[in-house]
């Protein structure tokens, strides 16, 4: 079931404004980067977005073209995700929130009772990120 109340025109005109602003950002990124640090950081970033953009893309095509076989992480990349989709998705990013909640909590904790500090706020995100896709997995599965 689509939900959009956009044309398919303008639905179109979006993705190719959001994947040209996305790629100009990239690269501008990576310029700026490139005249302020000499490691390989400006390249890890024009890598990382443009391999973004291109998953992006792939995604966006397979939801467009075999939209009965695409999944619900194909569907989302692509921007063509349905009413279930979309709440697959809002449970994923509630669990997300309960479990910030729950960890900045203990990470708060954990820094007052000595824990370094910068250890913590580099754990922090990846345990957020590995809660959300098993979020995901687990409501699209359930639903």
């Amino acid at each position: 079931m689509w939900t959009s109340s956009r044309s398919q025109a303008q639905q179109r005109t979006a993705w190719y404004v959001g994947t040209t602003t996305a790629v100009v950002v990239t690269v501008s990124g990576y310029a700026l980067l490139a005249r302020a640090t000499s490691d390989g950081t400006a390249e890890g970033f024009l890598t990382g977005g443009l391999l973004i953009v291109a998953l992006a893309a792939l995604a966006r095509w397979r939801s467009v073209r075999r939209s009965d076989r695409a999944g619900t992480a194909a569907r989302l990349g692509g921007g063509q995700p349905d009413e279930r989709d979309r709440r697959v998705l809002e449970a994923s990013f509630a669990v997300v929130g309960l479990a910030a909640l729950v960890a900045t909590s203990f990470t708060s904790i954990a820094a007052l009772l000595g824990a370094d500090a910068e250890s913590l706020l580099t754990a922090l995100p990846l345990l957020l990120v590995a809660v959300l896709v098993a979020a995901f997995v687990v409501i699209n599965r359930r639903t």
